[in-house]
């Protein structure tokens, strides 16, 4: 799989409600889940990055309101794993 099958997500800061979250979508479609009922970054990141496999950067100064951007896994992980390897590279590097 290539990383356009990799869902982007964006931590944001919601002024209406002082409170921040973040939206997942894939690269050119509109977000398909958004949460923003969080009272902190470090907050969001919990819920969405857990276990800190993804990739972020700091957003683009064009909007304010988005603070983080995640668009890739980090090498190894496994959700870098299942989003770069075919099946047949999945079950050669299990069987290590």
């Amino acid at each position: 799989m290539s990383p356009e099958g990799i869902p982007e997500i964006t931590i944001f800061y919601n002024q209406g409600t002082g409170c921040y979250g973040f939206s997942t979508r894939f690269p050119g479609r509109r977000p398909h889940h958004v949460i923003d009922t969080f009272n902190s970054v470090e907050d969001a990141l919990n819920w969405c990055d857990g276990w800190r496999e993804r990739v972020w950067e700091d957003a683009s100064d064009a909007d304010e309101t988005k603070i983080l951007i995640s668009r890739d896994y980090k090498p190894d992980t496994v959700g870098w794993r299942m989003a770069h390897l075919t099946l047949a590279e999945l079950g050669a590097a299990a069987a290590r």
